[in-house]
């Protein structure tokens, strides 16, 4: 398939402090992209990289083939931005919101009236278009957020967190916004800390950490290269460091790990849980509870990067 983001062993630092190092990557087009990774991992510095708003210290990034850097104008006209804080004015109502920002890329009156009726009844709020922005609801604004970056019909839309203060009702509302966006034909690239949000909207999903790319790939994949399951057990009396010990000596384990709710167990292969239960019986471990569950995105996250999630 076309690649529309094309990124080349890219970095960016800040003085002595390197927030993107050393990345490439390739988005095809007409895909939804989640991009993960806890506070600081080098997401948001990527964003800001490929909407032109700051300049990578090396190597390079295009969009449908445009360089972010020297073809800077040509890219403005191709993307649109939605950040977390909302860019409209309350003041203006919504379909003055979106002649404004119309006319800001130029786009002509006759087009901006037919292109807001497409999108106010895309994005559900076409029974508002007269309605000053500030009276809107939060999941409303969101929307009127993503129609402002709609407007001049952007090849992508880059999205910054958009669920962040958002109730779960308006947030279900806003997935089902994305997945009609994505349906006329807009690659989307989406920052989120909500895994089920990246699990159920992303084609392909990238975890980062410290500036780098930790994992990419497809939801069902990452998550089945974390493990065919996971299984946690308490007991009594609770003695996990030894059985940790024990438990890793076998090569079916992914990971061990011991929290307040006992010991997690990520396993490559269900036939291993008889050999750990065995393995607790041996060690004069009482069983209390066993729950056995499928891997998440948290847990692809947890085993690839080595930390917990923030």
């Amino acid at each position: 398939m076309e690649h529309i983001i094309e990124i080349r062993s890219l970095s960016k630092q800040y003085g002595d402090f390197t927030a993107v190092n050393d990345v490439s990557l390739n988005i095809e087009k007409g895909t939804i992209f989640g991009l993960l990774g806890p506070n600081g991992a080098g997401k948001s510095t990527l964003i800001k990289v490929l909407s032109c708003q700051s300049r990578p210290t090396a190597g390079h990034a295009y969009i449908s083939g445009l360089d972010v850097v020297s073809d800077r104008k040509e890219v403005l006209s191709i993307i649109g931005v939605v950040p977390q804080e909302n860019s409209f004015y309350d003041e203006l109502t919504v379909a003055e919101n979106l002649h404004y920002f119309g006319s800001l890329y130029g786009v002509s009156t006759i087009e901006i009236k037919r292109r807001s009726h497409a999108i106010l009844d895309l994005l559900q709020l076409a029974q508002k278009r007269d309605n000053r922005a500030a009276v809107l609801s939060g999941g409303m604004k969101t929307r009127l957020n993503i129609a402002c970056a709609l407007i001049h019909k952007p090849e992508m839309l880059i999205l910054d967190e958009p669920s962040v203060g958002l109730d779960p009702v308006s947030r279900k509302a806003l997935w089902d916004t994305i997945r009609s966006v994505n349906k006329e034909g807009t690659t989307i690239l989406i920052t989120t800390h909500y895994m089920e949000e990246a699990d159920l909207l992303c084609d392909r999903i990238l975890i980062m950490n410290r500036g780098t790319i930790v994992v990419e790939g497809k939801p069902q994949e990452l998550k089945s290269k974390a493990g065919e399951h996971i299984i946690q057990i308490t007991s009594e009396p609770g003695d996990y460091h030894t059985l940790i010990s024990e438990i890793e000596k076998n090569d079916t384990i992914h990971s061990c790990i011991a929290s307040e709710k006992g010991l997690k167990i990520t396993l490559k292969d269900e036939m291993s849980v008889d050999m750990i239960l065995e393995i607790f019986s041996l060690h004069g471990e009482k069983i209390k509870t066993v729950d056995t569950t499928k891997p998440t995105l948290e847990d692809v996250f947890i085993h690839a990067a080595g930390e917990a999630w923030h």
